[in-house]
């Protein structure tokens, strides 16, 4: 494990990553100071970001999003997840989406947002394949289209994310792009509900006393 005075080294040497790696562990690191030293951390950020690093990039953008060591600024937030996201930089990407879809210090394009929601949900990540699926169910960017919403959430429900699977138990309840099925729907608010979501539990609940009351005599 390298040391902290080894990366330190490093970074006073130039290395961009050591920069960044030093920034992570003042952060987040089992040893790290309270309160954070926010200051130091920025400093070693900055100086990687200045050189192209994407995390650093990435991590920049949290604090400006988060007010970490700086008034909280979303435009400038913006600014950097958009530089790391060009490098490839999943969350950001992600966030770039996000901050599109919602005018947050950017202006408003919902077709942009769309594009790098794909962008991120076709590298995998989650909450990119919830929310471009909840695009194409609300035609936000994209005509609307049932079913590749259901393509979505349904990548992000299998990948855990409970939202997905409460808003495709929800498709399965109502039968919006997919053939309704109530087994279907407890299926994925069950497991939306052991995820802790509470909407998922009531939907569940109803969904049970609603069968129940069915199948009396």
């Amino acid at each position: 494990m390298e040391t902290t005075r080894y990366l330190q080294k490093q970074a006073d040497a130039g290395d961009t990553d050591a920069l960044f790696r030093l920034g992570y562990r003042l952060a987040f690191g089992r040893h790290r100071p309270r309160p954070v030293a926010w200051e130091k951390v920025l400093h070693y950020w900055e100086t990687a970001a200045k050189q192209g690093h994407r995390r650093a990039l990435f991590y920049l953008g949290t604090c400006y999003e988060h007010g970490r060591g700086v008034p909280i600024d979303v435009h400038q937030a913006y600014q950097y997840f958009l530089q790391a996201a060009e490098q490839g930089h999943i969350d950001a990407a992600y966030n770039v989406g996000f901050s599109l879809r919602e005018g947050n210090g950017v202006e408003q394009n919902l077709p942009l947002a769309v594009s790098w929601f794909r962008r991120a949900a076709e590298a995998g990540d989650a909450e990119a394949q919830r929310d471009l699926g909840y695009c194409y169910m609300q035609g936000l960017g994209v005509p609307e289209d049932f079913s590749q919403a259901v393509y979505w959430y349904r990548k992000a429900a299998r990948n855990g994310d409970r939202k997905a699977q409460y808003n495709l138990g929800l498709c399965y309840l109502s039968g919006e792009g997919v053939a309704a099925s109530d087994r279907w729907a407890a299926f994925w608010f069950g497991k939306a509900a052991g995820a802790g979501h509470r909407k998922a539990k009531q939907e569940l609940k109803r969904l049970f006393t609603d069968t129940t009351a069915r199948n009396r005599p």
